[in-house]
């Protein structure tokens, strides 16, 4: 192992970094690892354990290789011991990212056992996420036995790297996880063979633009959903729990729970985490806050 320090200051939003390699490191393959703490490699997926800055791995290479910097690896561990491994991109696209309200819903989902089960039956946990980019969230929920994940997205390129994330998940042996094109601003064509139990909005509602298409998609996949249990003889819950995390970023945003009661959703439960920021702390500086809620649709 060869250790390195690099120095990110504050308000930095890249941190490039060069490092030289003995050859005989690369005999076989090697990656680099970027960490806040060199003994703690692998991130807890805890709310109160996650660093200040999520560990970075690269893809495994050899000395005839060329490491490939357009693709990080996030590496985390759950209760139970699974490995969650999420591939991003190193870019500026947003939608190929991972983003703190994901990575926060995420930890607070593997450590929820009423998000962990079907809440009316011993049957297979049906989830769907909208929004998906790179698949963290719905893949957290996927982590438990007898689960089926649907992760859409309208960026391609966001569900290559969703589809990368599922093939390589450390899923139990009797779940399955999908990705699906789903694009708000069209009819809803997503095609469920089971009702939804939960159904996903991770960091999707700072873009105005988009809000009400956001909506109008999870009102028509609700009722999608209870049409199928209707149909179905399975004891399932016909109100899909829509659970929405977000780290407010602009006032626009408050039109989505506007638009949310208007389609008759009523919100269930409001939780909100500060996010851990040593630097915010030392300057006396007020953290910032993901929040994540839970919606139903009365009868």
């Amino acid at each position: 192992m060869a250790l390195g320090m690099a120095d990110w200051k504050p308000g930095m939003r890249v941190l490039k970094i060069q490092a030289k390699v003995p050859l005989n490191f690369l005999r076989l393959q090697a990656r680099f690892v970027f960490s806040c703490d060199p003994s703690f490699e692998i991130d807890l997926l805890q709310i109160e354990r996650l660093p200040d800055i999520i560990s970075a791995w690269t893809k495994w290479f050899s000395r005839w290789d060329a490491i490939n910097t357009y693709m990080t690896v996030r590496r985390f561990q759950i209760p139970g011991g699974r490995m969650l491994d999420i591939c991003e991109e190193n870019g500026d696209s947003m939608a190929r990212h991972i983003w703190d309200g994901g990575v926060l819903l995420a930890a607070w989902v593997v450590n929820q056992p009423a998000c962990q089960k079907n809440p009316h039956s011993d049957l297979s946990l049906s989830i769907v996420e909208l929004g998906t980019g790179c698949g963290m969230v719905g893949l957290a929920y996927g982590m438990r036995s007898n689960c089926r994940v649907i992760l859409t997205d309208v960026d391609h390129d966001a569900l290559e790297y969703a589809s990368r994330n599922c093939i390589q998940a450390h899923v139990p042996y009797n779940s399955a996880s999908s990705t699906r094109v789903l694009d708000w601003s069209k009819p809803v064509e997503l095609e469920l063979d089971r009702p939804i139990d939960f159904l996903i909005v991770s960091e999707c509602i700072y873009n105005p633009d988009s809000i009400s298409d956001l909506v109008r998609t999870i009102s028509s996949l609700v009722q999608q959903s209870s049409g199928l249990e209707k149909m179905s003889n399975e004891v399932r819950s016909p109100r899909p729990q829509i659970v929405v995390s977000t780290k407010v970023r602009h006032p626009s945003e408050a039109a989505f729970f506007d638009l949310m009661r208007e389609s008759k959703f009523h919100q269930k439960q409001h939780t909100s985490i500060p996010i851990h920021d040593q630097f915010r702390e030392s300057t006396g500086q007020e953290p910032e806050v993901v929040h994540i809620y839970i919606f139903e649709k009365p009868n």
